[in-house]
């Protein structure tokens, strides 16, 4: 009986272990995200490499999000260090002529803002 308990106390630890390291690992995945490159442009080579290992959010993904906030035709993308995090920029030009710049963060595909080019004028809008 004594070692039935023991055994059932040992798979506890390690199940309570497991949930910890599971419970841990975005935090430690973000950092090992976290880009070194603070207001450059990311290379196409780069891009391709952290897709392919998971890093970042593949951009068809990002694309399809931003199709949902804003209808358009897509002028420009591309992924930049901000804040110590990547994100994708995306400026699409929609059915009334002004031009609309979104942001995602590439690791999360969180939308991040907002900001509309209206003849200079720019507003923020956050999720």
């Amino acid at each position: 009986m004594q070692q039935v308990n023991m055994m059932f106390m040992d798979s506890l630890r390690l199940r309570l272990f497991a949930l910890c390291c599971l419970a841990t690992f975005p935090t430690f995945a973000a950092m090992a995200c976290a880009c070194q490159k603070e207001g450059q442009d990311v290379s196409q080579d780069e891009v391709l490499q952290m897709t392919e290992n998971g890093h970042i959010e593949p951009f068809p993904v990002i694309l399809e999000k931003a199709r949902g906030y804003r209808s358009g035709k897509l002028l420009e993308a591309k992924l930049d260090c901000i804040d110590q995090r990547y994100v994708y920029e995306i400026d699409m030009l929609d059915h009334d002529g002004q031009i609309r710049a979104l942001r995602f963060d590439a690791v999360t595909g969180r939308h991040l803002d907002l900001e509309e080019d209206e003849r200079g004028n720019h507003a923020v809008a956050i999720d």
